[in-house]
């Protein structure tokens, strides 16, 4: 006569058994924890190429904006490359003079000095001459009556080195980066 419950053998098959159910479950499991954040980085490095395209699509849109006059007089370029970065201008800010500059004066009286820094760029021109000086202070000849004065805005990108890392350089500001990850957002 047999008593209810399993034998040791029967026992010892049964935590066999789920023993190995277990262990290969944990095994799927880590593959495909593995593929997973596979998946999730190169989609990550997508969307942060995506990010980064937009921007310079939006500042290679804007380049020139405002400056046909300066561009015509030869003063700006809307957009130069070289081998290390590409770098557009565009109009940040129209400002407005409140006295008479000279060619070649080193101050500028100006209506408003917000949001002008030290090394950014200034466009004087009176649609005829022109030039263009780096504001070395906040404080320039051209009639106030015939005269614009831009303020450039000048974007820069550029690889970082080793680190392969897309900056982007707004004026004087620090570089930030656009694109952390280029081989992977690229595909090598």
């Amino acid at each position: 006569m047999r008593k209810d419950g399993f034998s040791l053998i029967e026992c010892l098959l049964g935590m066999a058994l789920s023993l190995f159910i277990i262990t290969s479950s944990l095994q799927f499991f880590g593959l495909a924890q593995r593929v997973f954040s596979r998946l999730k980085e190169r989609e990550e490095a997508g969307q942060g190429a995506m990010a980064a395209l937009d921007k310079m699509r939006i500042d290679l849109l804007h380049a020139g904006q405002g400056l046909a006059g300066e561009m015509a007089l030869g003063l700006v370029a809307a957009a130069r490359a070289t081998e290390d970065e590409l770098r557009t201008t565009s109009l940040e800010k129209p400002l407005m003079l409140t006295e008479t500059a000279r060619a070649g004066d080193i101050r500028l009286l100006l209506a408003s000095t917000a949001d002008i820094a030290s090394g950014q760029e200034i466009c004087l021109s009176d649609g005829q001459t022109g030039e263009v000086r780096t504001v070395e202070r906040v404080e320039r000849g051209y009639s106030p009556a015939t005269a614009t004065v831009s303020l450039l805005e000048n974007v820069a990108y550029f690889l970082d080195g080793p680190a392969r890392i897309l900056r982007r350089r707004v004026n004087t500001g620090s570089a930030q980066p656009l694109l952390e990850n280029i081989a992977a957002a690229i595909g090598v």
